[in-house]
């Protein structure tokens, strides 16, 4: 049976609720304690939190010499790189997911988590939701 990549989206009625710290707490403790290949699609327009999270993190650490070296080190320990993210409007979601497994190093990821925009009725989530499940054993080819 040919593996396939698991698509996750979180998306709820409302804003505000945790659903990026969701996606980054899933998204971690399945690539660095489970040791799955994860990739994220950022899709919450405007703020896209992850996205900004990660650039903020790379700053510290590359200005930083204390922070660079606990990197470093923190990342020699577990044996692996940072998981991608990717920033992508969400009616692009799935065409960010298709390259992202395309590009992914090494075998495609087991998981691609989506954080969606902060409501349900934001322009092209329903489309989004829809298409990736229409779609999705065609995804990696």
């Amino acid at each position: 049976m040919e593996k396939k990549t698991l698509l996750v989206a979180f998306s709820t009625q409302k804003g505000g609720i945790g659903k990026s710290a969701l996606t980054v707490l899933m998204a971690s403790y399945f690539h660095y304690v489970k040791g799955y290949r994860v990739g994220v699609i950022d899709c919450d327009y405007p703020q896209y939190s992850i996205h900004k999270m990660r650039e903020r993190d790379k700053e510290i650490v590359n200005k930083i010499p204390y922070y660079k070296e606990k990197s470093f080190n923190q990342f020699k320990a577990l044996g692996k790189r940072n998981y991608p993210i990717e920033r992508s409007p969400a009616p692009g979601a799935i065409d960010a997911a298709k390259k992202m497994i395309d590009e992914y190093i090494g075998e495609s990821p087991d998981v691609i988590f989506f954080d969606l925009p902060g409501t349900l009725n934001s322009e092209g989530i329903v489309q989004t939701l829809i298409v990736g499940l229409y779609f999705l054993p065609d995804l990696r080819g």
